[in-house]
This record gives C-alpha cells, structure tokens and sequence, in this order.
C-alpha cells in the first residue's frame, strides 16, 4: 500500500506510552501530515476544544486518567464531526463494541500494521473533498 500525502492534514494522538507514540509518529512523518500529541484523556479533550485544525484523532483507550472512551464521549459532546480512531489492545468484540458506543469511528486492534492505519486514514482523510 502506498503511503499517503496528508501535508495538508493535522492528526491528534492520544497516547500516554513513549513508545507507541514514536512508532506512530513515524509513520505520520511518512505522510508529512502535522502531529499533535496529548499524554492524557484532560489534555486530549482540551487539545480538541482549542483546535478546529484537527482532522482526525487516533484515540487510546488505556489512559492515565479517563479512558478512551470517556474521552471519546466528551469530545462528541462538542464534536461529532471529527474521526476518531480507537486503538485498543483489547481484542474482545465488547472492547470494539464499547470503543464504537462511545464515539469512535474505527478501531484498531494493537499491535497493529502500518497497513490497517493508512487503509483508516484513507478512508476518513483521503477524499480531496476534505482537504484544505
């Protein structure tokens, strides 16, 4: 799968773990795309509440102080525009389930594959429509 140009497009993560953020951020580097990171469910709600230059969210479920979906729900309070993607190591079909009630548009299962992340960002950030 080829590798997209998201220059015009700012990703959110929402990621409490150094290293899963790198890795994400690596690939985020290859689609030139802008990266914001938030450590927390309080930063993450607040970074949304800020900024209407976010195009899409790659959500954490496992946080230090809220989980993802709680975030997720509080988000939507403000924003049902906004893609959010889950990514969750929980591989239960109640952990998907739960991810998808809360608000999130997609989930993904960690650890997952470079591939599985762009055919998502494909899906939510690839129509020229939407860019900028």
């Amino acid at each position: 799968m080829a590798i997209l140009n998201l220059e015009k497009n700012t990703i959110l993560i929402v990621e409490d773990d150094d290293m899963s953020f790198l890795y994400l951020n690596q690939i985020f580097k290859l689609t030139k795309s802008s990266v914001i990171r938030a450590k927390n469910g309080s930063e993450a709600i607040q970074v949304c509440r800020d900024n209407d230059q976010i195009d899409l969210v790659l959500m954490d479920i496992q946080l230090p102080d809220f989980d993802g979906n709680r975030v997720t729900r509080e988000i939507r309070k403000f924003n049902n525009k906004l893609p959010i993607i889950a990514q969750t190591a929980g591989k239960t079909q109640y952990d998907k389930d739960n991810a998808l009630e809360s608000g999130c548009n997609d989930v993904l299962i960690k650890p997952f594959k470079m591939e599985e992340l762009m055919l998502l960002l494909l899906k939510y950030l690839g129509d020229e429509e939407r860019g900028k």
